[in-house]
């Protein structure tokens, strides 16, 4: 008796050994080697024989045509030379493109995957038929992680896609984050043919900030006398308003700098970031003051923002050095980490990372050497009191020794 359930024991182990390695499919495996691992060309022989064996076509279809695509654009094709034939599966899948692969090559997007570019690129060949799906996607919020690569097809599949967008745009159930940044992409594509659809947007809405993108989308369309709107747009009471004309600055043909300038002394973090990136264009040496009182300022904003608006200053104030136009620069910076007037030791941080930059340490070495920038650089050393910073201090200390080769006491 004992033998007899050994015996039907193993039988079972065996029988379920056998199932747990029928579980383990065609699709499986393949879908492994492309979004896991990035080989594509071992998973395209997977995914061939998982089209044909699976009832279900969407999935193999959509990873198939990716791993297609991803073997064609690393060139693996090309060695393995069978570039003609992924490119004659790819085409095929391409025309065959429905509903359902569409959608599930969106959910794949949204995961996340070293295929991303290639899973975009697809959508953009299929063109205007993506168009629905990628907006379903952005108004209902789904594959959040992929909404920045959603904006980039819309752009690109380009002037076919301009109407579905619109009519997006105008339906008041649509997030007003996604109508902003649905008009930007309007004017981004620079169909003139939108114009119209545009203009009766602008006169249907009532929000002040989508007013403002609409005025830009239009300017970026030829209408010229918007330009007009978007500089008074800096002066309006409206926070949203002025966010949108700000980030519209660099956008606008020979503006007014000096209406630039004064926006960098704008409240609003946002404002400040979208005026100094425009006079990373527009130069304006009388912007010099207002960038080093945004780097020595506290944030008006989140801290990410801040960071970003920061930032900004730092790459403008470092191109206007490398322009010519911020002579005497480093001797300020050092100066004010000398005068105890910079309070926050993260913007004293940010000072010193930018009198690390080429153009400032060789302003220091060409300074007047009764000035003795680089001692005074020291004794900035000595008094302060954060970690971060005090070796900042001596990193940039150790370039100006190798640079100059003398030794700072």
């Amino acid at each position: 008796m004992k033998k007899s359930l050994i015996v039907l024991l193993l039988i079972g182990v065996v029988s379920f050994g056998c199932k747990q390695k029928q579980i383990i499919t065609q699709l499986e495996v393949g879908r492994s080697k492309l979004l896991d691992a990035g080989l594509a060309m071992e998973a395209v022989d997977h995914l061939e024989r998982a089209e044909v064996e699976e009832v279900s076509k969407v999935e193999p279809r959509a990873l198939l045509i990716i791993a297609y695509s991803h073997a064609i654009s690393s060139g693996a094709a090309r060695v393995y030379k069978v570039e003609p034939r992924f490119q004659e599966g790819r085409d095929r899948l391409l025309n065959q493109l429905g509903e359902f692969e569409i959608k599930k090559i969106l959910e794949i997007l949204g995961e996340r995957h070293r295929i991303q570019k290639d899973a975009v690129q697809i959508l953009v060949d299929h063109g205007a038929p993506v168009v629905p799906f990628v907006l379903d996607n952005l108004v209902k919020d789904r594959n959040k992680t992929a909404h920045d690569d959603f904006f980039q097809i819309l752009k690109q599949i380009g002037a076919e896609g301009v109407d579905s967008i619109l009519k997006v745009v105008g339906d008041t159930g649509t997030s007003t984050a996604v109508r902003v940044k649905l008009i930007r992409v309007v004017g981004e594509i620079g169909d003139a043919t939108a114009t119209a659809g545009l203009e009766q947007l602008h006169d249907s809405i009532g929000d002040e900030g989508l007013k403002m993108e609409v005025d830009t989308a239009l300017y970026l369309l030829g209408r010229l006398e918007y330009k007009e709107k978007i500089i008074a747009g800096l002066n309006d009471a409206n926070v949203v308003v002025r966010r949108a004309a700000a980030r519209a600055l660099i956008s606008l043909n020979d503006p007014p700098t000096a209406n630039i300038v004064e926006a960098l002394k704008d409240a609003d973090d946002t404002v400040q970031m979208g005026a100094a990136k425009a006079l990373q264009k527009y130069h304006d040496a009388s912007a010099i003051d207002n960038l080093i009182a945004i780097l020595n300022s506290g944030a008006n904003s989140e801290a990410q923002q801040a960071a970003k608006t920061k930032q900004a200053a730092m790459d403008t104030l470092n191109l206007y050095a490398e322009k010519g136009i911020a002579d005497g620069l480093a001797a300020r910076f050092i100066e004010l980490l000398s005068s105890s007037e910079v309070a926050k030791h993260d913007n004293r941080l940010r000072i010193v990372q930018l009198l690390k930059k080429p153009v400032l340490i060789k302003q220091v070495e060409e300074a007047d050497q009764y000035d003795n920038l680089p001692h005074k650089i020291y004794q900035v050393y000595e008094a302060e009191t954060n970690d971060m910073v005090k070796d900042e201090l001596i990193k940039l200390l150790d370039v100006i020794k190798q640079t100059d080769g003398d030794v700072i006491e």
